[in-house]
């Protein structure tokens, strides 16, 4: 049995390692939670019948989400507006000093939930990790250039962790509560909470 169950699509791992630490947060606060990679069958066949509160996150990449998160949601659309949800975006341009970056990187997210059709009780942006070392040339050439145009780290020879983990367990925190809440006072959740703030600048990694 699941009480919360963490789906996720994730390219670079990042997005997994997120999920992963939600899920870890949720068990030690009482609750049964699990990280699922959205592409296994084993999100698909989760048995919803108790399950209290979802959560899904996706990365972005060439200024969209992953296509199986949104596939996802749609083949569940109307569990997840059921129920007490959050929707966490992962990506490197809510790191930006840039706020134009930020602003574009909150876009994608609300893009993502109104052509899904889902409206999450959460939504949250996260800054992911330049993962220099798993990138092929080309694209590690190309993220150093972006990195370096928005004030971020260029040191190709390692990886630059920009998630603030304290924020993503307070979102585990605030989805408890939820999960938690009479289900007759879950009508009164009302419009989505954003958390799609700036979690960490390029200039504090």
């Amino acid at each position: 049995m699941c009480d919360v169950p963490v789906f996720y699509a994730t390219t670079d791992g990042q997005t997994r390692l997120i999920a992963e630490h939600l899920a870890s947060a949720l068990r030690s606060q009482g609750l049964e939670s699990v990280a699922l990679d959205v592409t296994h069958v084993d999100a698909w066949s989760l048995d919803r019948r108790h399950v209290r509160a979802a959560l899904l996150g996706a990365s972005v990449h060439a200024g969209k989400h992953q296509s199986t998160a949104a596939k996802f949601v749609r083949a569940h659309r109307e569990w997840f507006n059921e129920l007490p949800s959050a929707f966490f975006s992962v990506s490197l341009s809510i790191a930006s000093a840039n706020p134009t970056e930020g602003d574009a990187a909150r876009a994608i997210a609300k893009q993502f939930l109104d052509q899904t059709g889902w409206h999450p009780s959460r939504v949250a942006c996260f800054a992911g990790r330049l993962a220099y070392t798993r990138y092929g040339w080309l694209k590690r050439m190309l993220m150093r250039r972006i990195a370096r145009k928005e004030g971020g780290p260029t040191d190709t020879s390692r990886d630059h962790e920009l998630t603030n983990w304290t924020e993503v367990t307070a979102l585990a925190t605030e989805i408890t509560a939820l999960a938690r809440a009479p289900i007759a006072s879950r009508g009164s959740i009302g419009s989505p909470k954003s958390a799609c703030r700036v979690e960490r600048s390029w200039r504090s990694a």
